[in-house]
Parts: C-alpha cells; structure tokens; sequence
C-alpha cells in the first residue's frame, strides 16, 4: 500500500487535515485503550506473560494521549480568581498518578516473569495458548495502522505531539513483533522465551515509567523552561522599539504552556503611558512568537544611562 493510500486527510486541503486534528487525539485514546484490554483479556485467557507486558504498553500510550487530549481541554481554562495561573498542572497530576500505577504493575508483572524464566530452566514446561501469537499479530497490525495515520496528520500539521504519538506506535508494533516471536519460540519448545520477553518488556516499561514520574514532579514543581527558550523570549523582548535593556527573564512550565515574568527597561524620560504601551508590545511579540504562553507578567524600569 502506497503511502499516498495511507493518508487520511485527503490529498491536499488543509481544512481537511484541520478536521482530522480534531479527532486524532480522541483515536489514539480510544484505539490504545482497545489494544490494552484486548492484549490483558488474551494475556489472561492465554497464559502469556509477553502479551500481559504488550498489553501494558499499551496501556502507557492510552494513559500519555488521554493525559495530551484532557490537558489541551483543561489547561486551556483561562485564569480565574482562584487559579491566578490557569489549570496547566492538571497535566502533570494526572500524569503522576498514571506513572505510579505503572510503575507497580510493572514490577509485579517483572518479578512473576523472572521466576517463570527461572521455572523453564528447572523443568518448568509452561506453553501459552496460540492465540496469543495472533494477538500479537494484530497488535502489531492495528499499531502499524495507527502510527500511519498519526504520522499523516503530525506532519500536515508539524505537531510535535501527534508525531510522538506515531513514533510510540510504531514502537509498539515492533514490540508486539518480538513478542510474536517469543510466543511462537515457546511453542517450539523454547519455553524460556515468553517469560523472558516479557521480563525483557517491563524493564523497558519501568524505565519509561520513571522518567514519567520524574517529568511530572519537574512540572508540579515549577520547573524552568530551558536556557534556550529563554534566550529566545529575551531577544524578542529586545527587538521591541523602546526598550533599552531586559535585566532579568524567567519562565515556568504550566502543563503544555508557559508563563512568563520579564523585566524591561525603558528610557528615563518617558511618561508612563508611554512605558505602558511599549510594554504592551512586549507581551504582544511574546504571544505572537509562543503559541502557549498562559500568561506574561511585565514590569517596566526606566533605563538609566
């Protein structure tokens, strides 16, 4: 199949690919959903532990894209009187929460693999049903499809987001390759293989879990943008007719925004109003160069020579 036939937002309208944005989140939602409690229920049923971890990552992708979509719909809340710094955190709540769940079944599912490993070498026979294997075979079907899709729409429409989202399918359908493999070796008498695929699949879970859990409590905590990003809002900052200096720029991520608080210097002799509107222009450049600044806090000191 072409990658032409693949394209499913049409040839080249881009109100079209603007139609399919609207919908990829929610897809990717629902499909990594379906994935995950499909490869539980034949993971269950089968007795296979490699489909057991598949069916976790899985899980992961569906929990990352409903944490983007419910992010997007949340975060973009304006400010209001009790959040003076809008509802971006919720991002990174629901985020901590998903992280420890997996970090948990992981384990659990690790240490139960190890002994199963231990078992095959011990006179251990245990064989996972063969419908396993085609579990595994459309897992790596329907996640090929997806990242086609995803892919499609990320690169119509540059996002970042949507693109990672194709890239973390992809990965899964190699993921669900291998353990197609592992099961079918099993059956062939390798009976070490299943467990070990799977032992093999929450290490690399775990260690994604993890660096979810870090990225959540660098964004509870406020954490700075990168140096960067920085480097960029004060050049802008500079560009702005009547300013003079910019002593001092720091921002922090508020979930998939940022806010801003910059000091501007401004000639001495200026009057207020004047000061005011080059500082309006400020904030205007900035919103105009970020496509998520949640908010700029602006002062403006007069600039002495």
């Amino acid at each position: 199949m072409s990658r032409h036939s693949l394209n499913p937002c049409g040839n080249t309208e881009t109100s079209e690919c603007n139609a399919c944005s609207k919908k990829v989140g929610w897809l990717a939602v629902y499909a990594n959903l379906a994935l995950a409690l499909f490869k539980a229920f034949i993971g269950y049923i089968s007795g296979s532990k490699a489909i057991l971890a598949d069916s976790l990552f899985s899980f992961k992708d569906f929990a990352t894209s409903l944490v983007v979509v419910a992010g997007i719909k949340v975060s973009g809340k304006p400010a209001d009187e009790n959040h003076p710094y809008g509802h971006g955190k919720i991002e990174f709540v629901a985020m901590l929460i998903m992280s420890i769940l997996l970090i948990v079944a992981t384990t659990f599912l690790f240490i139960h693999s190890v002994k199963d490993v231990w078992n095959s070498f011990h006179g251990g026979t245990h064989v996972p049903k063969f419908i396993a294997f085609w579990a595994a075979i459309i897992s790596v079907i329907a996640n090929y499809k997806i990242a086609s899709y995803l892919q499609c729409v990320g690169e119509k429409l540059k996002s970042p987001a949507v693109l990672a989202n194709a890239k973390h399918s992809h990965s899964d359908a190699i993921s669900s390759a291998l353990v197609a493999g592992g099961i079918l070796g099993t059956r062939l008498g390798f009976f070490f293989l299943d467990p070990l695929v799977a032992a093999v699949e929450t290490v690399d879970l775990m260690r994604l879990s993890v660096s979810m859990f870090k990225e959540s409590l660098h964004g509870l905590f406020d954490a700075a943008v990168s140096p960067e990003i920085l480097g960029r809002i004060e050049a802008t900052a500079r560009l702005v007719p009547g300013v003079r200096r910019v002593p001092r720029v720091t921002a922090r991520q508020l979930g998939q925004s940022i806010w801003i608080d910059i000091t501007i210097k401004v000639d001495h002799h200026l009057s207020h109003e004047e000061g005011h509107l080059i500082g309006l222009h400020v904030k205007e450049s900035l919103h105009n160069l970020f496509n998520n600044v949640s908010g700029v806090h602006l002062t403006v000191e007069p600039f002495m020579p």
